[in-house]
């Protein structure tokens, strides 16, 4: 390396730059004037005068790095090679900013960190953060290994990556083996290594030790405030999440940013508190924040979540960029609401559809039962997105499976790569819900083999095949397992499959008895299934105890007076079945009516 030196140095007549160009090149830099500062280095040049200065490179390749002037820095990494100065440490790493910041093409950014002469705690920093940044988080661990390895110590912008290299691949153990690297290089009053210890234990859902480490931080800055914010967010704890906001505003008076609004409106929607996100809304309002796309985003998925379609809208619509975020939250919004037909006219006027606008449109269409534009998004996904997404497929499986397309829904299953649990939950739902018991019964089984562990939803697709296909002892069987093996304890979606297979295989006491030995024994719905069951049954007594039953529960259920009128009709009990025919007139009760969808070209008519 000296020799290359000294053979560049030889070979150039010597020259001294004159103080004043050299100040008046860097001052220019510092005014973020790079094209002057540039003129004013080829003025140089052009007298066959060649300044070596490192410090002047090292900093003209920064202001390139800032004005986003990436040939310009080309220009000067070929001037930088020819002169030898690619050495200097202190070029050599802004260089590598250079690229790392504005080269699309990560693997050039790979091959100048090879190259360098130099690595120090930058260098390798730069690299194992880049890895993150391009979705690479176990390459930045192998590189954090291999500094470590030739005694390089890391400094709190190394461990501040690496532990959000865990936070990526999930793996709290390791993450919890560089917090004790943080104590040991006395690292554990940064706020920066704080904040980014407190987001990975909240993403490996172990908030209690991001509360704990919160706790232990003596005055934690407004970044440590959101990191713990949205540990609890992102574990399901929103109540406490919001607690939190209050203390960071009333009792430390710390100004949150837009993380932290974007942070506590995705609270308040999950959590339905649309007078409380309304607050939260004001408070963006007087704090001054405006056109910032993280907080209209999570304003328009709060309102959407809280129902408020309108108030959704309006902030969708004073957006000046909105992006896939929030059109996707807008479309989720319609849809959980229910009105498919607009999330349908919405996408159809979009220009750009990422994979989440595609599943919320597929998830609008399984609620239309809209089998034709399912197939047209099926049709316009494969199109525009070669790459299999695991979310959209199985957002398929569920559409053809609601639209009887079962078939369709099989097809798309076998073709998955990766499969997992709601993609083996919407299977089993649409055989269920198809008439195919025993092949419901097979997939489940399938799932269970193949080492994927039911949820509380396989258990609903399995027993309603069972109901459906009259298997009864299959049916009690899968009840026992769900909780004595899988510790699931019975909701009341599972009692209602279970008092329908035993009312369908007309063992009305023994399901009146399992609802009334159950926790929902006075819930109407599991009455009104049992009801059902009664209208097919010689057992009169029964029919009439479920029917009176159901009449105390719900005097307003129209069925309970009409079964228990078809009952005294059944045995001649003429003068009871025309009191009840009476009392439900004058109560003003009234049979609703059946309705029928049926899809005519395009459209759908009830």
């Amino acid at each position: 390396m000296n020799i290359l030196l000294r053979r560049h140095h030889s070979s150039l007549a010597p020259f001294n730059l004159q103080p004043t160009i050299e100040h008046d090149i860097i001052s220019l830099c510092k005014n973020n004037l790079l094209f002057d500062a540039i003129r004013l280095l080829n003025s140089i040049h052009s007298h066959k005068r060649v300044t070596k200065k490192p410090i002047l490179y090292a900093i003209l390749l920064q202001t390139c790095t800032k004005s986003n002037s990436f040939n310009l820095g080309l220009q000067l990494h070929s001037h930088v090679i020819k002169t030898g100065l690619e050495t200097d440490r202190f070029v050599g790493n802004s260089l590598l900013a250079l690229y790392f910041k504005l080269c699309s093409d990560f693997t050039e950014t790979k091959r100048v960190f090879d190259g360098l002469y130099y690595k120090d705690v930058v260098s390798w920093t730069s690299m194992i953060s880049g890895f993150i940044r391009v979705g690479k988080p176990l390459f930045s661990l192998d590189l954090f290994k291999e500094m470590m390895g030739i005694g390089v110590e890391p400094n709190g912008f190394t461990l501040s990556s690496v532990i959000k290299a865990c936070a990526e691949i999930r793996d709290v153990n390791l993450g919890r083996g560089f917090h004790g690297i943080v104590f040991k290089h006395g690292f554990d009053t940064n706020h920066v290594i704080a904040s980014s210890l407190i987001d990975m234990y909240g993403r490996s859902y172990v908030s209690y030790d991001a509360r704990k480490l919160f706790d232990e931080l003596l005055v934690p800055d407004p970044i440590c405030w959101t990191s713990v914010i949205s540990a609890f967010t992102k574990n399901d704890r929103f109540e406490e999440a919001l607690v939190i906001f209050v203390s960071m505003l009333r009792k430390h008076r710390m100004c949150p940013d837009g993380f932290t609004f974007g942070t506590v409106l995705t609270a308040c929607g999950n959590l339905g508190r649309l007078n409380q996100g309304k607050e939260v809304h004001s408070k963006v309002i007087t704090s001054g924040i405006h056109d910032n796309v993280v907080v209209d985003s999570s304003l328009v998925d709060m309102y959407g979540k809280c129902g408020s379609m309108y108030e959704s809208q309006t902030v969708f619509d004073r957006m000046t960029s909105p992006n896939s975020v929030s059109r996707c939250a807008l479309l989720a919004g319609y849809c959980q609401k229910g009105d498919f037909n607009t999330v349908v006219e919405l996408f159809r006027a979009m220009n750009e559809v990422d994979l989440y606008s595609f599943g919320t449109i597929i998830r609008a269409c399984a609620g239309l039962t809209a089998v034709r534009h399912g197939k047209e998004v099926h049709c316009q996904y494969v199109r525009k997105h070669e790459c299999q997404c695991i979310v959209i497929e199985s957002a398929l499986v569920d559409l053809y499976s609601k639209c009887g397309c079962v078939d369709f829904a099989y097809r798309v299953f076998k073709r998955m790569r990766t499969r997992n649990m709601i993609t083996w939950n919407s299977i089993v739902s649409g055989f269920a819900q198809n008439g195919q018991g025993a092949d419901a019964i097979h997939m489940f089984n399938d799932m269970i083999n193949e080492g994927v562990k039911p949820d509380s939803i396989s258990f609903i697709g399995v027993l309603f095949a069972c109901s459906h296909a009259g298997l009864v002892d299959e049916g009690r069987e899968y009840f026992t397992l769900m909780k004595n093996k899988y510790g699931i304890e019975a909701k009341i979606e599972h009692y209602s499959c279970m008092v329908d297979l035993l009312g369908r295989a007309g063992r009305l006491e023994e399901a009146e008895c399992l609802i009334m030995e159950s926790s929902f024994k006075d819930d109407r719905s599991l009455w009104a299934t049992l009801l059902g069951a009664c209208a097919t049954s010689t057992n009169f007594v029964a029919a009439e105890r479920v029917g009176k039953k159901m009449m105390d529960l719900d005097p307003s259920y129209h069925l309970s007076y009409v079964l228990l009128a078809n009952v005294y009709r059944a045995i001649g009990r003429w003068n009871e079945s025309v009191k009840i025919i009476g009392l439900m007139k004058d109560r003003g009760i009234h049979k609703t009516l059946g309705k029928s969808w049926i899809d005519i070209d395009v459209l759908q008519n009830v």
